[in-house]
């Protein structure tokens, strides 16, 4: 009976903690790779800085993974493009001046690159 009442109370637990998480987005946005040459790549850096080292590269049209996190480095201020609104809304956010945005390279490690070249699908 112990053990029925524990099972019982330890799924109505599981149950409330995933009840009261907000309903969030996908854990990735796709995006692309744009306005750089064709024969140039879009460097992603270790962070968000342009001195920061170069983990991973990628070409014009490449498909890229975005975490949906982007960050001014001169406000410091971090805000998401991976909820609602329009692409042209989210690129716009993205394309500012010194905005940088996080995302997930093929080999699975975090890293950022400048928003402006990368178009949110």
């Amino acid at each position: 009976m112990k053990s029925t009442v524990h099972a019982m109370l330890a799924l109505a637990a599981a149950l409330a903690s995933t009840a009261t998480v907000p309903a969030m987005a996908s854990a990735f946005t796709a995006g692309t790779v744009i306005a750089i040459a064709p024969d140039d790549a879009l460097n992603i850096r270790k962070w968000p800085a342009a001195n920061s080292q170069i983990i991973d590269a990628y070409g014009l049209d490449e498909p890229i993974s975005l975490t949906g996190r982007c960050k001014n480095i001169v406000t410091n201020v971090s805000f998401r493009i991976d909820g609602f609104g329009s692409v042209n809304w989210k690129y716009m956010r993205m394309k500012k001046a010194h905005v940088w945005c996080q995302v997930m390279t093929d080999d699975a490690e975090l890293g950022w690159a400048r928003g402006k070249y990368i178009w949110p699908e």
